[in-house]
Parts: C-alpha cells; sequence; structure tokens
C-alpha cells in the first residue's frame, strides 16, 4: 500500500528529524566497529530486506548470517524495484518506514538520494570492504550485475554464426531476432562505443525487421520455444536458469558485454539500523554471492567475488561493459534507444 502525502508541516517535522538524526548517525560512524555494529544488530533482534529477488535466495543467505551473527533474524519480502522506492518515500513521509534494506538498479537510486533516504557509510573503514564496491559516496553497495549478452537458440542458431555484434546485421537473421522494447543493452553499449556508433548499429538493427517483446523474462521464453533465433535483452543467468531446466540457449561469447548494476541501500531511518549497515555489508560477500548464483545465476561480472559467469567471460577475454553512475546520463540514453525501437523520433 502506498500512503497518501502528509501535510507540509508534518513533512518538515519529519525533515527536520531527518537532518537531526543524520548528523547523530554520523558522529556515531566514527566510532563503530564491526563488533559494535553487530552487538547492535542483536539488540535490535532482526533487519527487514526488500528485494526484487525471491525470497528463497535471502532465506538461503540468511542461514549463513545466523552463523556468523546468530540473533539477527532476516525477514525478507519479494518486491520490485520502482514500487519499493515509491513505498520507501511514502512511508518516510509518514514516519513508519518499515524497511532497513533495499535493493535496486542504480537507475532508481536518485530517487532515494535526492530526499536525502540512502544513508552514507564509512564502510571501508567499518567492514574492510573494497573501495570499488562502495557507491555513491557509501550511499550504495555494489551488490551483482545484470548483464545483457547476445543470446540464442541452439536449435537455431550456432555459436560460430556470432564472432561480434555486427553479425546481427546480417539479413539472414531478419525477422528472426527477439529484441526487448526498452533497449536496455544500448545505453551501456555507448560506453564502448561512443553514442554515434551504437545508435548508427541500433537503426541498422531495426532495419533487420527484430520482432519487439516487452520484458527481459518474455524474451528467454520465447527465445526458448522458437519465436526466434537470437535475443537481445535478456539476462546472461536467466540463460543460464533455463539452460539448467533443459531450454536450447546459449549465450554468445562476444564482447562487449554490457552489464546493468544492482545495489544495496541501508535506509535512513530505519526502524533496526545496526541491523540494517549489518545485513547491507553481509550481501556484499562470497557466503551471499553463493547463494544469489546458486538460485538466479546472478552476481559480480568484474571485481571482488567474481561469479562463475563472470569467471567465465574473464577467462574467454570478455570485455565487460559496466553501467555509469551518472543516472542522468544513463536515463537519456535510455530514453533514445526506447524510443527509436518504438519507432517514436
Amino acid at each position: 500500500m502506498i500512503h497518501s502525502p502528509p501535510s507540509r508541516r508534518r513533512f518538515m517535522g519529519g525533515a527536520t528529524a531527518l537532518v537531526a538524526a543524520g548528523a547523530s548517525f554520523a558522529a556515531r560512524a566514527e566510532q563503530d566497529t564491526l563488533q559494535s555494529v553487530y552487538e547492535g544488530a542483536k539488540k535490535e533482534g532482526k533487519v527487514v530486506f526488500w528485494s526484487s529477488n525471491d525470497v528463497a535466495v535471502s532465506q538461503a543467505s540468511a542461514k549463513r548470517f545466523a552463523q556468523k551473527f546468530p540473533g539477527v533474524a532476516v525477514e525478507a519480502y519479494k518486491i520490485e524495484p520502482g514500487p519499493a522506492i515509491e513505498r520507501i518515500i511514502g512511508e518516510t513521509s509518514a514516519n513508519r518506514l518499515s524497511a532497513d534494506v533495499v535493493d535496486s538498479p542504480i537507475s532508481y537510486t536518485k530517487l532515494l538520494f535526492d530526499r536525502d533516504l540512502a544513508i552514507s557509510y564509512p564502510w571501508e573503514e567499518v567492514f574492510g570492504l573494497e573501495k570499488e564496491s562502495i557507491l555513491f559516496d557509501g550511499k550504495a553497495l555494489y551488490c551483482y550485475n545484470l548483464d545483457v549478452p547476445i543470446a540464442f537458440n541452439t536449435q537455431l542458431a550456432k555459436a560460430s554464426d556470432f564472432k561480434s555484434w555486427e553479425d546481427l546485421l546480417d539479413p539472414k537473421w531478419s525477422g528472426k531476432i527477439l529484441l526487448e522494447a526498452r533497449g536496455i543493452e544500448f545505453p551501456l553499449l555507448t560506453l564502448a562505443w561512443g553514442e554515434e556508433k551504437t545508435y548508427a548499429y541500433l537503426q541498422k538493427l531495426l532495419a533487420n525487421k527484430p520482432i519487439i517483446i516487452k520484458g527481459g523474462t518474455p524474451t528467454i521464453e520465447a527465445l526458448a520455444g522458437g519465436q526466434g533465433a537470437v535475443a537481445l535483452g535478456t539476462y546472461g543467468g536467466r540463460v543460464l536458469q533455463f539452460q539448467a531446466e533443459g531450454a536450447p540457449v546459449e549465450w554468445a561469447r562476444v564482447g562487449p558485454i554490457p552489464a546493468m548494476i544492482y545495489v544495496q541501500m541501508a535506509l535512513r531511518g530505519a526502524p533496526h539500523p545496526n541491523a540494517a549497515r549489518l545485513w547491507t555489508w553481509w550481501t556484499t560477500t562470497r557466503e551471499h554471492q553463493e547463494e544469489l548464483y546458486k538460485h538466479h545465476r546472478f552476481g559480480r561480472l568484474t571485481g571482488p567475488n567474481l561469479s562463475p559467469l563472470g569467471q567465465t567471460m574473464k577467462d574467454a577475454g570478455l570485455q565487460v561493459v559496466i553501467e555509469s553512475q551518472d543516472t542522468a546520463l544513463m536515463q537519456r540514453l535510455l530514453v533514445k534507444a526506447g524510443g527509436m525501437i518504438s519507432g517514436q523520433k
């Protein structure tokens, strides 16, 4: 349920409280250690985690978390990022925030950052976290990637058909390419190719009459069902999941591999602030990453705690293009790609 906006007076009172709490939090954070955060989390008793991933992932990770940090229960709820962010904003305005930690693609983070609803924390000093996992001045932690490779149906195409992205422009694939409507891979490709080359490529791809599909999961389902020979817009993890279930699908060893970033954020005003920090950090650990990969085949494709998929890409010498933290830029580029795909100018 999304709460109605409160009165201006009530909101200003809440904002003043947030500023005061922020100052107190900053002073306390300077004295924190892993042990002190854990002791505080035990007193709080639990952490409430909102995630787009299946609850089974968090439950499996929570079992391993409990072995190291007994006394802190994990309450996990499945909710998509857009509704989650909207609800957090509404609940905070009404002074009744129920979540402690939320995960999100970085494209949604600005909505929280603009309202100062994600805490900035010294993760490196307190938890020893490596700098490359700390984003947006400590307001978010880099958890995993969603890569968007070229995928294909092994009954309708073969690996040797794809040596570069240019191969998809061959007229033999006319009417046989499944293209997800948002075009999320193209803003990412601009980081390797530049805007001019990327959108010239997209224009040529559209001339090959792709079949437009809405949604990454419907795209992989259509590919597995043979509605197309090639697909752009589904995640590598989804390809591996369907493959494990017997579907005739594979991803092409062609770079660059576009990859989005999913982050975890501990929320300002969280009911269980110590548990929020402890769990947010935990999602970056090898233990949590293993459960994430086991259930969804998602994980880090570069840097620490490399997933098996990331290791495969590294061994193949494939360039992985990671999403920019410039959310305004990425949004502009995404709008342009989606507009071209939908036929808008």
